[in-house]
């Protein structure tokens, strides 16, 4: 069982877990949990409910109390800052390793088309001179026999 405990003055501690449903309440405790959102709950406990006890002041205070810790710092601001460029630039980088082994590939590729048009350029001017050699021969025979 849940209980929220309260000091003399009846300003809430903090909640306590009861280690069994049979375990007896502090004295200084209740089964009403406090409502969301109050600044400085105080237990009523005639009427058995919780109560805001804060005046402006005191909110006024809690809220400067952390300002300083909400302002900005400007030197973890310059770490985000080199963090992010940091990380910007190792994936500009592999951005532009991704495109240089592109490139490299379709070079290669060029490469590999541009030796295999070649050697079919030079098996057709073999052929062609074997060709010409035969209409040559077959000239050179048509002459000959005439």
């Amino acid at each position: 069982m849940q209980v929220f405990l309260y000091d003399d003055n009846f300003y809430f501690l903090r909640p306590k877990i009861l280690s069994s449903p049979q375990s007896q309440m502090p004295d200084n405790s209740t089964t009403v949990k406090p409502p969301d959102g109050l600044w400085r709950p105080q237990f009523d406990k005639a009427n058995n409910v919780w109560n805001e006890s804060a005046d402006q002041e005191y909110k006024d205070f809690q809220k400067n109390k952390y300002q300083d810790e909400l302002e900005p710092n400007p030197i973890m601001e310059q770490l985000v800052t080199l963090g992010q460029q940091l990380a910007d630039e190792k994936l500009a980088r592999k951005q532009a390793e991704k495109a240089q082994n592109t490139l490299g590939i379709q070079l290669t590729e060029e490469v590999l088309a541009r030796k295999e048009a070649e050697a079919w350029n030079q098996s057709l001017g073999e052929q062609m001179a074997i060709l010409k050699l035969d209409i040559l021969s077959l000239k050179g025979g048509m002459t000959s026999e005439s």
